[in-house]
């Protein structure tokens, strides 16, 4: 099943851009 691995995938990709874009 890779959508289970897409969703945590997607949100570790999101927290990353989050982070890059808040410093």
């Amino acid at each position: 099943m890779p959508e289970k691995l897409q969703y945590p995938r997607c949100l570790l990709l999101l927290c990353n851009i989050s982070a890059g874009r808040r410093e």
